[in-house]
């Protein structure tokens, strides 16, 4: 069961309770224990972090992950924060936001990806929620990043791009006031904050190289982020299932329906110490082996199914599996 340090719904509470909200009252709404807000920092599983904005959206107004964002101070978030502001520069700062996520969550990763020599892209993946609360809490994982950086350095910090996988909202004032000028992507297949490289050598005005050799101890304690390394190729094999069903088994379809990018569902997968053509091939040997056991007849139908343009190019696959690391049935002819 993923988990998140109650140090981080204290502070949403905390600012929820600035902006008019009975503390007490939210508190119970939201299943949060009473001696978890007052006592030494401990995990709560991730569904109450998730309740707790879909409870500050229903009274709030659904700006309430920006407006939350807006106002976030430099060590709330404790030895997490702190690893970041004692960085030498933007990029450093952000480059510890992956390695250490585990200081406050076991439900998030963050990877902080070149993508060119102009842009670098840190990406924000979830690994259990859904709904408005999953929305909420990826969208304050993302604007908090950029608030706690802007905090740390003394020219203007703009995002060349904020992709998220939530819909497009009706009125954008909210994004606008914390992304400034960015690109904005709705229902995008990842949720991610895109920078510009030049800015990424900006210098934090809190670096502290001293603090910084004194916390690397703490921080290389920490537990490794979430690798999703079981999950992804149980992930990938349903996702595979849902595209032969809608007719278009590709790699970009696939990472579509996980809503990630192929580059990120390619590096999962490596990390899992697979790829993306061994689970396409598990999954169609999978269904086929469904398909014998039914005795269902291989067919032109059967092999645009599992994505072969024919069924003698299924057959061919088959054989491939059969003398490799898949099996499948013999296939009736």
């Amino acid at each position: 069961m993923a988990t998140d340090q109650s140090l981080l719904h204290r502070f949403v509470i905390s600012q929820f309770d600035a902006a008019g909200l009975d503390r007490a009252q939210l508190i119970r709404d939201t299943g949060v224990p009473d001696w978890s807000i007052t006592g030494d920092d401990v995990h709560l599983p991730s569904a109450t972090f998730s309740r707790l904005w879909e409870v500050g959206e229903h009274r709030l107004g659904p700006d309430v992950a920006l407006q939350v964002a807006r106002r976030y101070e430099l060590s709330s978030l404790g030895l997490y924060d702190y690893l970041f502001a004692s960085a030498p520069t933007l990029g450093a700062g952000l480059a510890t936001c992956g390695p250490h996520i585990t200081a406050v969550t076991t439900n998030h990763r963050f990877d902080l990806v070149a993508e060119s020599e102009t842009e670098s892209t840190l990406y924000l993946e979830m690994l259990e929620g859904e709904g408005r609360g999953r929305d909420h809490t990826q969208l304050w994982g993302l604007s908090a990043v950029l608030s706690r950086a802007r905090r740390a350095v003394d020219d203007p910090l703009n995002p060349a791009r904020v992709s998220l996988r939530q819909a497009a909202p009706r009125d954008l004032t909210g994004f606008r006031a914390v992304f400034g000028s960015a690109t904005l992507e709705f229902d995008a297949p990842t949720d991610s904050i895109t920078f510009h490289a030049a800015d990424l050598d900006l210098p934090l005005t809190t670096a502290d190289p001293v603090l910084a050799a004194i916390l690397r101890p703490l921080a290389d304690a920490l537990p490794p982020p979430p690798t999703l390394s079981s999950a992804w190729p149980e992930r990938v094999a349903v996702a595979v299932e849902q595209a032969i069903e809608a007719g278009e088994v590709s790699l970009n379809s696939v990472a579509r329906i996980l809503a990630v990018s192929p580059r990120t569902l390619q590096r999962r997968l490596t990390e899992s110490d697979t790829t993306w053509r061994a689970e396409l091939d598990r999954a169609r040997s999978a269904r086929l082996s469904r398909a014998m056991s039914a005795g269902s007849r291989v067919d032109t139908r059967q092999a645009e199914l599992l994505g072969y343009s024919d069924a003698g190019s299924l057959r061919r696959a088959a054989r491939r599996w059969s003398a490799g690391s898949h099996p499948a049935q013999a296939i009736r002819t």
